[in-house]
């Protein structure tokens, strides 16, 4: 009598076995390395980062006559003399630090994956992080100044209206807005909920006010035969709809130009609004500091506390102890 047979056939996916075989073909640049290190992170916005970071250091390799073909061909002297550079080119300490931190980042998955035997850049010290927010911030009358100026008789006026009073309330990320859908719009419990895409693919809902809906709710009435569920809440255009979301440097140029007209003079940016906001609500000292931070996506309180730090340190300077009773002479 036979025995019956337990083998499985399996029929084979030719397109799968072609993805396999290519992703196991000797890698001949530094680019295919670079792309399978991507490969482990989920976020695209994070991909996108790490792309151009790392893309910064290779090109300064580069510009010195060195090529590398695989991470083994990193030499510590490599990352100091990189450093080295970025510190000489005036950047914010944070800036230099994320661009450091990438290039470590990808030498520990290479000798995670046994790509190298050691890590060259252990030794090597990065320069240390600013710990209070430089940003400037608005005061309550520039707010209302810089959000009623647009032109409310057009499409780009009323968008950039919204643009202000989402970043202005809401705290957001440049990334955080442009990636807003209708579909993010909900109710939950009797409110009215956004649902924001923040760092690390971390979602956090956030109520509205009557006055976010209200500004929302004109928004769309004036584009309901255009848009859809799932289209992006921005849109550039009135009768055509945005296939991508709207580029982050367009939201910079909006806050800029409203300064401008209202005539702020410092230096701003979409991130002025965000300090703005956790400053405000600070100030008031009626929300605590943990539930401040949920509201701006801070996954980390530490940082949640640097805006508290400098406006403290603002209110107890010694510069306000400097008396000559000059009036007096």
């Amino acid at each position: 009598m036979k025995k019956k047979s337990h083998e499985v056939i399996v029929s084979i996916n030719q397109d799968l076995a072609q993805k396999f075989e290519a992703a196991s073909q000797k890698k001949t640049s530094i680019t295919d390395f670079i792309q399978e290190f991507l490969f482990q992170f989920l976020s695209e916005d994070t991909k996108k980062a790490y792309i151009k970071d790392l893309q910064f250091f290779f090109e300064f390799l580069r510009s010195g006559n060195v090529t590398i073909s695989q991470p083994g061909d990193i030499e510590s002297y490599h990352f100091q003399l990189y450093r080295d550079h970025l510190l000489g080119k005036g950047l914010a300490s944070a800036t230099i630090n994320r661009r450091l931190v990438c290039i470590r980042s990808f030498i520990k998955w290479a000798v995670a994956s046994k790509l190298m035997t050691h890590n060259p850049l252990d030794t090597i010290k990065l320069p240390k992080v600013q710990t209070e927010c430089p940003t400037a911030a608005f005061d309550d009358h520039e707010v209302m100044k810089m959000i009623n100026a647009p032109d409310l008789s057009t499409h780009k006026g009323r968008t950039h209206r919204l643009i202000m009073v989402l970043l202005f309330n809401l705290g957001l990320r440049r990334s955080e807005l442009t990636q807003i859908k209708i579909s993010s719009i909900a109710e939950d419990r009797g409110h009215t909920v956004l649902s924001i895409h923040g760092k690390g693919d971390k979602i956090r809902l956030v109520p509205l006010n009557i006055f976010v809906v209200e500004e929302i709710r004109q928004y769309i009435s004036l584009l309901e035969s255009v848009f859809q569920p799932d289209d992006y809440l921005i849109q550039t255009e009135e009768k055509t709809k945005n296939e991508k979301p709207m580029d982050g440097s367009t939201i910079y140029r909006v806050i800029e130009k409203y300064a401008k007209t209202v005539g702020i003079n410092k230096q701003v940016s979409p991130h002025s609004c965000r300090a703005t906001v956790i400053s405000h609500l600070l100030d008031t000292q009626l929300t605590p500091l943990r539930d401040v931070a949920t509201f701006a996506g801070h996954s980390n309180i530490t940082t949640t506390e640097r805006y508290d730090k400098r406006r403290k340190n603002l209110d107890k300077s010694a510069a306000y102890q400097v008396d000559y009773d000059l009036k007096k002479t």
